[in-house]
C-alpha cells in the first residue's frame, strides 16, 4: 500500500493522441499527481475518437508537424503509420518542469523526453508496445537506433507479455520493466445495454476495427465464404471504415457472401450495444501489438476467436480460441466452431481492470521518482 505522506508529484505524459482507453488511468494518475498529457493531436484514422479535449484531464496539443504515411501490401494500404515531428515537447516541459516523464514508443517525442530527464535529472518511463512480431520488419537502422536507445532508458513500461518479449530482445533487463495489460473502460461494457443492430440470420459473427490490410479482413471473407459453401448459416458483420472498404465491398459481392454487412464504425460510447449485437468477436489481425477489441468483448460477455498475431491473443484468451489467419484450414476450423457454439466461453479473469493498471502505474512512480541514477 502506497503511504498517504507521499508528496504530490509533477508528471507529464507524451503521446501522439489521446485515446479513449487511456483516458482513464489519465484521470488516475490526475488524482494522484499533477498531471499534464502532451500530445500531438489527431491522426485521420482515428476520426471516431469524438472530442476527447473536452475532458476534465489538463492536456495541451504541442506545435510541430504530422506526416500521414500509408504502408502498401500487393498494392493494397496495409496500414497507416504518423511520423509526429512536435518541438512543442520540450518548450512544454521546460514550462511545466515534471518531476517525471512517461512518454509513448521510441520515436521523436521520446527522444525529447530523454533529453529533458537528462537535463535536469528527472524519471523517465518510456511506454511501449511492439512485439517481435510487429516489429519483424523495421530496417537496419531503425533496429540500431533502439538498441541504442534502450540501455538509456532507465524504466519501461510494456503493454503485456508479447512487448515485454521485444523489450528483453533488445537487452533491456527485465528488472526494468513495468509488465502491465492494455486494458480499455470495463465499466462502460459491463453496465447493460441494448443491441444496436437486429440481424435476421443468428449466430452473428463481429468484426470491429479498420478496414486496412494489416487487419486480415479479406481473409475472413474469404474463410467464411468457404464455411457458407459447406452448408453454415450465418451473418457476418463488419464495424468500422478505411482505405479498402471499396475494395473488401467488391469482394464481397464476388464471393457471394450471404448475410454480410458492412457498418459504419460507432463512437466508443456506442460500442457496448455493438458487441450486444453479436454473438462472436472474430479478430483475423495479422499485425496488432495488443487488440482492444478483444477486451471489449469479453467485457461485454462475447466469446471471442482471435490470431495469433495480436498480443492480446496468447496473453488472455484460451489456446482453443486461437487460429493462423494466414492458413486457411486454420482460419476455417475456428470459424466452424464459432458458428457452431463450441467457443471457450468469455472469460475476464486474466484482464486486468483500468484502476488495477493505473495503481500499478502509480506505484512504479513513487518507487523510483526518488532515486538517484
Amino acid at each position: 500500500m502506497l503511504e498517504s505522506s507521499h508528496v504530490i508529484r509533477k508528471i507529464a505524459i507524451l503521446t501522439n493522441v489521446i485515446a479513449p482507453y487511456r483516458v482513464p488511468i489519465y484521470k488516475y494518475l490526475s488524482q494522484k499527481f499533477n498531471t499534464l498529457i502532451l500530445h500531438s493531436g489527431n491522426e485521420s484514422n482515428r476520426q471516431m475518437w469524438g472530442h476527447l479535449e473536452r475532458l476534465p484531464i489538463n492536456m495541451k496539443k504541442v506545435w510541430g508537424v504530422s506526416f500521414p504515411i500509408p504502408r502498401k501490401g500487393e498494392g493494397n494500404v496495409y496500414d497507416w503509420k504518423f511520423l509526429h515531428i512536435n518541438p512543442g515537447y520540450f518548450t512544454e516541459l521546460l514550462r511545466f518542469r515534471p518531476d517525471a516523464v512517461i512518454s509513448n514508443e521510441m520515436g521523436f517525442r521520446s527522444l525529447v523526453a530523454l533529453i529533458y530527464t537528462r537535463l535536469f535529472g528527472k524519471r523517465l518511463w518510456i511506454w511501449w508496445g511492439g512485439t517481435l512480431h510487429t516489429e519483424r520488419s523495421i530496417g537496419v537502422l531503425k533496429s540500431l537506433w533502439r538498441r541504442y536507445f534502450s540501455q538509456r532508458v532507465p524504466r519501461w513500461i510494456s503493454y503485456g507479455r508479447t512487448s515485454t518479449e521485444y523489450l528483453l530482445h533488445l537487452g533491456v533487463p527485465r528488472e526494468r520493466i513495468l509488465q502491465i495489460q492494455n486494458c480499455v473502460d470495463e465499466k462502460l461494457f459491463t453496465k447493460p445495454a441494448k443491441p444496436l443492430y437486429s440481424f435476421p440470420v443468428r449466430p452473428v459473427l463481429l468484426y470491429v476495427g479498420q478496414f486496412i490490410g494489416r487487419k486480415g479482413v479479406d481473409l475472413l471473407l474469404e474463410s467464411a465464404q468457404r464455411v457458407q459453401a459447406r452448408g453454415y448459416d450465418f451473418t457476418l458483420a463488419l464495424v468500422g471504415d478505411g482505405p479498402e472498404k471499396g475494395r473488401l465491398l467488391s469482394m464481397a459481392e464476388q464471393l457471394q457472401l450471404s448475410n454480410v454487412f458492412f457498418l459504419d464504425p460507432e463512437r466508443p460510447e456506442n460500442m457496448p450495444r455493438v458487441y450486444k449485437s453479436a454473438d462472436v468477436l472474430v479478430f483475423p489481425t495479422l499485425e496488432d501489438v495488443w487488440g482492444l477489441v478483444v477486451n471489449e468483448a469479453l467485457w461485454s460477455g462475447l466469446p471471442v476467436i482471435a490470431s495469433i498475431y495480436a498480443g492480446a491473443t496468447i496473453e488472455i484468451l484460451p489456446q482453443e480460441n486461437w487460429f493462423d489467419p494466414l492458413d486457411a484450414n486454420s482460419f476455417d476450423v475456428a470459424l466452424e466452431r464459432a458458428v457452431r457454439g463450441e467457443l471457450a466461453p468469455p472469460d475476464t479473469s486474466l484482464l486486468l481492470p483500468c484502476e488495477k493498471v493505473a495503481r500499478l502505474i502509480e506505484e512504479d512512480i513513487y518507487k523510483f521518482i526518488n532515486l538517484k541514477y
